[in-house]
């Protein structure tokens, strides 16, 4: 792998573990939890799904979207938008 290459996989990483950690924390917030296993419970996960979110060993997936949609009432695009997701639609 080319050094800038590494560079850049590093900064992704970084960048997509603090858009799941963003969004996690604003969902506590939102949703008025008082810590990751009340939200894992909200959610229906079992609570290292959270950590591994936080770590960025996991990302959010399109069921884990719909299960914080469902948890909260927030539309999709609200959350994408709590993760930091600022595109309007996704390409195919």
């Amino acid at each position: 792998m080319h050094p800038d290459s590494a560079s850049a996989a590093r900064m992704d990483t970084r960048a997509s573990r603090h858009g799941a950690t963003a969004l996690l924390d604003w969902l506590l917030a939102y949703m008025g939890l008082r810590n990751d296993a009340c939200l894992a419970r909200e959610l229906g996960v079992p609570p290292f799904t959270i950590g591994k979110l936080r770590s960025g060993h996991a990302e959010i997936d399109a069921d884990m979207l719909i299960r914080m949609h469902e948890a909260s009432g927030l539309a999709i695009g609200e959350l994408r938008a709590g993760m930091g997701d600022q595109r309007r639609r996704f390409h195919r």
